[in-house]
């Protein structure tokens, strides 16, 4: 894979350590990582060409020969091919009524708690994108992952080597990721000249209007994160997809689905044409972490453990780490090709 010269990808805490610990968007970045398990993980790059990135990957290997002795072989050199991944700009206003703030003691404090309702929107909108992001569904946005694992059909798309099915059919089914974080497998982009991350602007004391249309003195802050998605290897990533979560709020109602989405996250696993290029972690929805912690305590799991990674302790699934999404769904359309 092409890599930039001189770029160097970074986490979302990454850049919130750069800014230290008395910067205010600094405390933001925290937070929304806290929120959004995929932004501990997920490295971030400048994007190549202006508010897109052009990136370069091998669709075929060169060729090679055994030589005899005083005899030559042909020529021969890799396949590759071009992508373009574009970026999208998230923004919110948030006004409060400067009075109200005045009547707080630690102003910085309250227009904090006040904001996280604006902030945590935001970084729901994000992470729903980073999974479901389509172009036809909003053209302002980006393509997130299921747009590249939407078909079991190898005819359709390659990707679809690393679709595992599930076989669950009707409206509770859900879909569990293994994605490789790094700079040649996933990553995501900021545009060229933008800042990377969240970025905060105050406008002080400003006139704003009422629901009636009646003027009052408020505090207007202005939210925006300029941010893209790039595959640049889909071998690195997987989906499995159609599980059936219907029965996790009836105890003793799971059955064999239990045992069989251990046989399909071991299938998924497999996916992978290794576990070394990258960070490899494993999402899932709140209801299909139940119904692996289920698994966890039983007697003969010999598949997950709790084991430390980057300073918590989370369950790992065969030595790759689980993380809890909740931006994935329960109610996913079955995917039938």
């Amino acid at each position: 894979m092409a890599q930039l010269v001189g770029h160097q990808s970074v986490t979302f805490s990454d850049l919130a350590s750069r800014m230290g610990p008395n910067d205010a968007i600094a405390v933001v970045i925290e937070m929304l990582v806290k929120q959004n398990p995929m932004l501990k993980d997920m490295r971030v790059l400048e994007a190549n060409n202006g508010t897109t990135h052009r990136t370069t990957f091998r669709t075929g290997l060169p060729e090679a020969w055994w030589r005899l002795l005083n005899r030559g072989v042909p020529t021969s050199k890799s396949r590759t091919a071009q992508d373009d991944f574009g970026t999208g700009i998230l923004e919110t206003w948030a006004v409060l009524d400067k009075a109200l703030v005045e009547l707080n003691g630690n102003k910085a404090t309250f227009i904090l708690s006040e904001h996280k309702a604006f902030l945590e929107a935001m970084n729901q909108i994000m992470a729903e994108t980073l999974i479901y992001g389509n172009l036809n569904d909003n053209k302002a946005a980006f393509t997130g992952l299921a747009a590249y694992y939407s078909t079991l059909d190898q005819s359709k798309a390659e990707s679809a080597k690393n679709v595992i099915n599930m076989g669950g059919t009707g409206a509770n089914l859900s879909s569990g990721w293994l994605l490789t974080h790094g700079d040649n497998t996933l990553h995501m982009i900021h545009p060229k000249g933008l800042p990377a991350g969240l970025q905060k602007r105050d406008f002080a004391e400003a006139p704003v209007q009422d629901e009636d249309g009646n003027e009052y003195v408020g505090i207007k802050t202005n939210y925006s994160w300029a941010a893209g998605l790039v595959l640049r290897d889909w071998r690195y990533c997987a989906r499995l997809v159609n599980i059936p979560v219907g029965n996790v709020r009836t105890p003793g109602a799971l059955g064999s689905d239990a045992d069989n989405i251990i046989e399909g996250m071991i299938m998924t696993n497999n996916c992978l044409p290794d576990t070394h290029s990258g960070t490899v972690v494993w999402y899932v929805s709140k209801a299909v972490k139940t119904i692996l912690d289920i698994v966890a305590m039983r007697k003969n799991n010999v598949n997950l453990t709790i084991k430390n990674f980057e300073g918590e302790e989370i369950t790992h699934f065969r030595g790759i780490p689980l993380r809890q999404c909740d931006a994935i769904l329960d109610t996913e359309a079955q995917m039938v090709a």
